[in-house]
């Protein structure tokens, strides 16, 4: 595995993508046959210490932006406002009625194992592969749609088609602003507190076909702007703020 993120690095990422879906569907199979829906929770909590142990080891954190805000970045994590602003919105739906505690402590484990996981599958390995294959902004753009169809194995954890629909679009846009806010960042950190937060609110808010609706066309409006405004911001920006990271061997 570790050769190949010099010699096949897409394939890398792609290898890491199968495995969270794997870790994930059989969290969800032994949850339920064991009678605990939060044996996820605790799958991929394993599985996000397992990666921060294969990149620590090989000393890749930093490359793959596991690592705080440098100073001359830190202004530059203000781009994530409107992102942060997107993950309240879901509380409008009001809370599930079958909340307490456990749940709320389990949902926790959940987001941020999930947060980290992708975020660094994702605009980790993902971004970082496709941007020496070609145009930083044509990896921000597969990256971004990747993840986005990627949710489509949710249909297996019982998702409607129609929360898949409002989920897949909404994952696209909210990926490929992601992608744009860690080149410009050089971080994955805070897409991965925003991805926590947004998904406990998803996770912690009742479900409403209409709510869920108006807050796509919110979140559409709010992200094809945001979108153009950071691509362009990244375009000023230069090489000396979009080049990835040095490499440890």
């Amino acid at each position: 595995m570790r050769k190949l993120q010099d010699t096949k690095p897409v394939g890398h990422a792609l290898i890491w993508i199968a495995i969270y879906i794997l870790a994930v569907n059989i969290g969800d199979i032994i949850g339920e046959a064991i009678g605990f829906p939060w044996f996820t929770s605790i799958v991929l909590i394993l599985l996000s210490a397992a990666l921060i142990i294969y990149l620590r080891v090989g000393g890749r954190l930093a490359f793959y932006g596991v690592r705080p805000v440098q100073p001359g970045a830190l202004p530059l994590t203000l781009f994530y406002i409107p992102l942060f602003a997107i993950s309240f919105l879901q509380y409008a739906k009001g809370f599930a009625s079958n909340i307490d505690l456990p749940t709320i402590l389990f949902a926790i484990l959940l987001v941020v194992a999930v947060g980290f996981t992708e975020e660094l599958l994702f605009r980790g390995f993902l971004l970082q592969a496709l941007r020496t294959r070609g145009s930083l902004t044509r990896a921000i753009i597969i990256s971004g749609v990747t993840f986005g169809i990627g949710h489509i194995v949710n249909l297996l954890r019982g998702y409607s088609p129609t929360d898949q629909a409002f989920q897949l679009v909404a994952a696209v846009l909210i990926g490929i602003s992601l992608a744009y806010c860690t080149a410009l960042t050089g971080s994955i950190m805070p897409g991965v507190i925003f991805h926590a937060m947004f998904n406990l609110s998803g996770t912690l808010t009742a479900h409403s076909v209409l709510w869920d609706s108006v807050i796509l066309g919110i979140i559409t409006a709010v992200t094809i702007p945001y979108i153009l405004f950071l691509r362009n911001r990244l375009a000023e920006a230069g090489p000396a703020v979009s080049a990835p990271a040095v490499k440890v061997a």
